[in-house]
């Protein structure tokens, strides 16, 4: 039987349904055809905010940015408002996975990386502020990728150092390799396209 922290099979479903709706939803694609370009047909025709930002500039790529955040942030904040910190963190594994692998509109899945992102802020406001204060430094300082790989990888040692809880710490490790692994995915579908 499933138990995940001690949430009814039947909240817990909700919750991973919730997010995975939520997270299917294409907010970056929204966004670039209201700047006038197809994600789909250009760039990397990744359905994310960084194509965005690619092909539509940075205040498109913001836009876009915040509604992949969002994606990840608001199934969690609901769920765990209603549920527990456990529903929060179900729904933000469902918006991972929805913005991964999305049943809604006929655009691939992107990386996720965004949407893990609003999903690890909302799981730890405390954690994530901090992440995001070391990510705005490092894009300062070094650039978009490394801001990236600051803020996100960050993370697990602030969670654990805020949160002081080895399960749900590694809970937020299962998001992160549900991302991880859509990256490598992405990330080996461009390369195979670029050298056909």
């Amino acid at each position: 039987m499933l138990d995940v922290g001690g949430l009814p099979v039947a909240i817990a479903g909700l919750a991973l349904a919730l997010g995975y709706v939520i997270g299917s939803l294409p907010l970056s694609a929204a966004v670039g055809r209201a700047f006038g370009v197809d994600v789909a047909a250009g760039g990397e025709r990744n359905p994310g905010s960084a194509n965005v930002w690619a092909l539509a500039g940075p205040r498109a790529g913001m836009l876009a940015l915040a509604g992949d955040l969002a994606k990840g942030a608001v199934p969690v904040a609901l769920a765990g408002a209603l549920a527990g910190w456990w529903a929060g963190w179900l729904a933000g594994l469902g918006a991972v996975v929805g913005h991964a692998w999305p049943a809604l509109g006929r655009l691939p899945g992107g990386r996720a990386v965004a949407t893990f992102g609003g999903a690890a802020i909302a799981l730890s406001p405390p954690a994530g502020a901090i992440a995001v204060a070391l990510c705005l430094v490092a894009l300062v300082l070094a650039g978009r990728v490394a801001a990236i790989a600051v803020g996100v990888g960050a993370y697990p040692l602030l969670f654990f150092l805020v949160e002081r809880d080895p399960a749900r710490l590694a809970a937020v490790l299962v998001l992160y390799g549900v991302t991880l692994a859509r990256y490598v995915i992405t990330w080996r579908r461009r390369t195979s396209t670029t050298a056909g």
